[in-house]
């Protein structure tokens, strides 16, 4: 009986075993950056708006993590998504890049915008959002505000 245990913990193995690493790389804390193995830093963001519309179909959804250290000058992109967006918010989006682009004495934020199909502003970011240093989580949650 005990052999028979043992084989079928074995063919289980090769299932729970990836799911649970899968799993453990998907948690996070809120704590600190989720560093992977692959020396990639991996952001969460929710991006949502509180008006009560349904966007038609084209509008895209840009997000990026940027250095906001520097006060004179423009904020340097670290990683960017765009996507087009389908159904209603909230629009979850996970950014990547490499561990090695963070200077623990730097400021980053995330900020996410929304474009109608012509290119014109719909919502943006209206607040700063830190991630990554100086204790701020690995994750955020925007509430964009209409720019019209």
């Amino acid at each position: 009986m005990l052999a028979f245990k043992q084989e079928i913990a074995m063919r289980n193995a090769a299932f729970v075993l990836p799911a649970a690493l899968v799993l453990a790389a998907c948690a996070t804390t809120g704590e600190a950056p989720l560093p992977m193995t692959t020396g990639t830093t991996v952001v969460n963001v929710t991006a949502l708006y509180r008006e009560r519309i349904m966007l038609p179909p084209g509008h895209v959804l840009t997000v990026r993590v940027e250095d906001v250290s520097r006060a004179d000058a423009p904020a340097e992109v670290l990683a960017e998504t765009r996507e087009t967006l389908t159904g209603g918010p909230p629009y979850s989006v996970t950014l990547g890049f490499p561990t090695s682009q963070i200077d623990p004495r730097h400021t980053y934020a995330v900020r996410a915008e929304i474009r109608d199909p012509a290119g014109a502003l719909v919502f943006t970011t209206d607040t700063r959002h830190a991630v990554l240093t100086q204790g701020a989580p690995a994750s955020a949650e925007i509430v964009l505000k209409s720019a019209r």
